[in-house]
């Protein structure tokens, strides 16, 4: 059984509601729905988890309801004995739990395909007459749907106001409000209208959340990142989670704020308000807030190559163990004879491409002296490589667009990994079989991660959060298995991919 069947069948035998096991495990009643239909990734949470199996092994109080649920978690019935009860129910539910790995597999494959998208039209219209937006100065909604209220009439008073402004978007309580079913379309729509009159908008995430809601907001955010009107910032520091609030600002125009206590926002007062004294004080409580909040992430699209090539300098110039993957293989190790090459094909050229690759040269020298560079190259098809469909790694970026190597210069790089698996023991390599996806991971260990898409439109992620820096780091150590990575042999290595490139070589010679 999955995880969400098994919730299910714990929720059906104890005759517990969405809303019941939600109070108890602080959870929204939401959550606990797309959980129990298998719409939300298995729950990583352990607290979570045993907060749930001790709730199920209290509330199976019959005789039947007891034997039902000793008999699925394979222990024989123990009377009134809920602890033990308890502590096999939590061990069940975690059986065959996906971990992070597939959390960040199931992100890059999702982001990897992520099409270019249409822009949604608005559903609101403004004429005169029809207008419902909110008369009074301030204006109270109760629930969720209030939520819903309140924030749609925030929206659509940004919309109706002449000029542009940045907003001022943050909230820690559950935010499934926003991905109801009847509610997203409306929501994503009046958030494009909003982009579409020049706004600008500061977010600031929830980090508190598990990994699973953090990608799963950057999914969900995904296109109007695109946009580039959107700056994503995040808390660093720890919070109890207690006590929680909504806070979207638009200054001079309107407000909503909300508090609520633990996941409770079906009871909250939301206040909508247009009263500039007000909002002029909540937007001096969101900037104070701001100074202490950090960048979550990046967002680069080749609209922003000069700024991103910029950001990749900056992270290279981080002292720390590196592990990274790319569509084929890394511009840094790349030799000078195959650039010459690849970019006397190409038409435009950057001369601050030249010069950046120097400079990550230059850092990937130094760093290597200290720290550990592990580079997973996947191994092709030798068919795929004699037709020259091995991409340059992210080439997206350059002003021609993706780059090609021929056969003969994509075995001289594999050659020059080689030469420097020999000349250098803290450079790695493994090898790795060859996925459709196409991404690139690059991760400095507690620093920050580069995740990018190389599919048209490329998309490139800077990333600076720690616990989803790390979750990637783990990711790649996954990929490459933790005993091979802890124990690599550049021996060995170098074995393997002399046998890799003689492959290849004998393969172009036939044909």
């Amino acid at each position: 059984m999955e995880f969400y069947e098994k919730l299910d069948f714990l929720m059906k035998l104890t005759n517990t509601t969405n809303s019941a096991l939600a109070l108890y495990t602080k959870l929204d009643p939401s959550h606990i729905s797309r959980l129990r239909r298998g719409q939300r990734n298995t729950l990583r949470n352990t607290g979570t988890i045993q907060l749930m199996a001790a709730y199920f092994a209290r509330n199976a109080r019959a005789d039947y309801q007891r034997k039902a649920l000793a008999d699925v978690v394979k222990i024989a019935p123990l009377g009134a004995d809920q602890s033990k009860l308890s502590v096999a129910v939590a061990a069940w539910l975690q059986e065959g739990k996906p971990d992070e790995f597939t959390t960040v597999k199931d992100f890059l494959n999702g982001f990897s395909g992520y099409p270019p998208k249409k822009p949604l039209e608005a559903v609101i219209s403004y004429k005169k007459g029809d207008d419902d937006r909110p008369l009074a100065d301030v204006s109270v909604y109760y629930g969720v749907k209030g939520k819903q209220q309140a924030a749609k009439s925030f929206l659509e008073e940004v919309i109706a106001t002449e000029g542009s402004r940045t907003l001022m978007l943050f909230s820690d309580e559950a935010t499934d409000w926003m991905v109801e079913r009847e509610f997203a379309p409306e929501w994503a729509a009046l958030m494009n209208q909003v982009l579409k009159k020049g706004n600008r908008i500061i977010i600031i995430h929830t980090v508190s959340r598990d990994l699973d809601e953090m990608l799963h907001a950057i999914r969900q955010w995904m296109p109007l990142y695109m946009t580039g009107l959107i700056e994503p910032y995040f808390y660093p520091k720890k919070r109890d989670g207690l006590f929680k609030q909504t806070l979207f600002l638009s200054p001079g125009v309107a407000a909503v704020t909300s508090h609520s206590l633990g996941n409770s926002i079906h009871d909250a007062a939301n206040f909508f308000t247009k009263d500039t004294e007000i909002i002029q004080a909540l937007t001096t409580e969101f900037s104070e807030f701001l100074k202490r909040c950090r960048p979550l992430l990046q967002i680069y699209t080749t609209r922003e190559r000069p700024i991103y090539f910029e950001s990749l300098s900056q992270f290279e110039k981080g002292r720390r163990n590196l592990l990274l993957k790319t569509e084929s293989l890394s511009l840094f190790t790349m030799p000078e004879e195959v650039l010459s090459k690849i970019y006397g094909r190409l038409s435009k050229m950057d001369g601050k491409l030249s010069a950046l690759r120097e400079q990550r040269i230059h850092f990937f020298e130094e760093n290597i002296k200290e720290y550990a560079i592990t580079e997973l190259v996947q191994m092709f098809d030798a068919a795929k490589v004699r037709e020259g469909k091995i991409r340059v790694s992210f080439s997206e970026m350059l002003p021609d667009g993706a780059a090609y190597y021929r056969p003969e210069e994509y075995i001289q790089h594999l050659v020059h990994l080689e030469k420097l698996l020999c000349e250098n023991e803290n450079f790695h390599v493994h090898l790795i079989p060859a996925e459709e996806s196409e991404y690139m991971v690059v991760v400095k260990e507690d620093y920050g991660a580069i995740v990018a898409k190389t599919s048209a439109p490329p998309i490139a992620l800077v990333i600076w959060e720690l616990n989803m820096v790390s979750a990637f780091w783990d990711y790649l150590r996954g990929v490459v298995g933790e005993k091979e990575y802890d124990f690599v042999s550049n021996e060995e290595s170098a074995k393997k991919l002399r046998s890799y490139i003689d492959t290849l070589s004998s393969y172009l010679k036939e044909k």
